[in-house]
């Protein structure tokens, strides 16, 4: 049997097993959920009806949803994270022959879906400081003109965003490009284009419930885009899509989400001292720099990645290595596993 050449020449994404008794990696949430969000869970769980499909239009999940992000049930696909939800708009919105846009360095799974699905990649790098100017990205798609430009916001692993005035310039002046807004990290920012999703009709959002709501374990995503958008996309989705756990689960959680804001708040105040014990470190040792961050994550550039990320493994502590970047990435932790980390670095150093 031959192998397609595509599959042949991919890279698998390879993330870190969980044997580390810290974990500062994958952007999760250090919080659990709280107790009676888990119990809500449970009683939607007892009462499923497992011999049967799950739900194709995730009703209940999708009107939860639309009361936690302040838009209408209409406007929302739920998918099996974000992940599924990118190969879908690759593979739907990008014609054959045609060109998806990516602003790197970005989320490696947008160039790896377009691998997949045989789709040109039109690249836009930026800045060594990651910053990136709208207009030099304009300037490249109206020479281009690109099916899809998507992007997330803030970004990963650059940390840096478009606030909402730089996103409008985008939308009006990309009128044929499919605009998708991934705003994994939102969150943690205040920038969000939800609110003008009926403004743009080539605007895409996508949110997760693995970051701030502390539920990467059940794979849950959404897109949200104008009611017309969204129709046309529910014709690529496969018809169960969405399991009865993980609707269950994400419904239950989404009814009320007053626990989510007050982890939020802690998560930030947590990555904020982080990022000032960090930058004290920086300061006293000049073996990195600590850039600015607009997520749950603190960015360190240095030439000494493989070391440092080595020294902090042999301490049981995990964080993400992007050695071709001079780049560690460190998710704000607990104050307990924080403090464990700049112990261990301090002794790496």
């Amino acid at each position: 049997m031959k192998l397609p050449q595509k599959l042949l020449e991919m890279t698998p994404y390879d993330p870190t097993e969980n044997r580390y008794p810290v974990k500062l990696d994958a952007n999760e949430s250090f919080f659990p959920i709280p107790q009676p969000v888990r119990q809500r869970i449970l009683r939607a769980v007892e009462g499923l009806d497992f011999n049967r499909y799950p739900d194709p239009n995730c009703t209940r999940l999708r009107a939860a949803a639309a009361g936690a992000f302040g838009v209408q049930a209409e406007n929302l696909m739920a998918g099996n994270g974000s992940d599924e939800l990118i190969s879908l708009i690759v593979s739907a919105f990008v014609p054959k022959g045609g060109t998806l846009m990516v602003i790197e360095p970005d989320f490696s799974m947008y160039r790896f879906y377009a691998q997949l699905c045989e789709v040109s990649v039109l690249s836009h790098e930026k800045a060594p400081d990651f910053r990136v100017s709208p207009q030099k990205i304009l300037d490249k798609a109206a020479r281009q003109r690109p099916d899809v430009l998507i992007f997330s916001n803030p970004c990963n692993p650059a940390g840096q965003g478009f606030t909402r005035e730089e996103i409008r310039l985008l939308l009006k002046n990309l009128p044929e490009t499919l605009v998708v807004v991934d705003e994994a990290y939102m969150d943690f920012w205040d920038q969000s284009m939800l609110p003008e999703i009926e403004t743009y009709e080539n605007l895409m959002i996508l949110r997760t419930m693995s970051k701030a709501y502390a539920m990467a374990g059940i794979r849950l995503g959404f897109a949200a885009a104008r009611k017309e958008l969204i129709e046309q996309f529910n014709k690529c989705r496969s018809p169960f899509n969405v399991s009865s756990l993980t609707q269950a689960a994400g419904t239950a959680a989404l009814q009320d989400t007053s626990w989510a804001l007050g982890q939020i708040s802690q998560i930030l105040e947590n990555k904020r001292l982080l990022q000032e014990q960090l930058s004290s470190l920086a300061e006293q040792t000049g073996a990195f720099q600590v850039l600015e961050s607009h997520t749950n994550f603190v960015l360190v550039r240095t030439g000494r990645c493989s070391e440092l990320y080595q020294g902090l493994l042999e301490r049981g502590i995990c964080v993400r290595n992007f050695e071709r970047l001079s780049l560690l990435r460190i998710t704000a932790g607990s104050r307990e596993e924080n403090a464990r980390l700049l112990e261990a670095l301090g002794e790496v150093l």
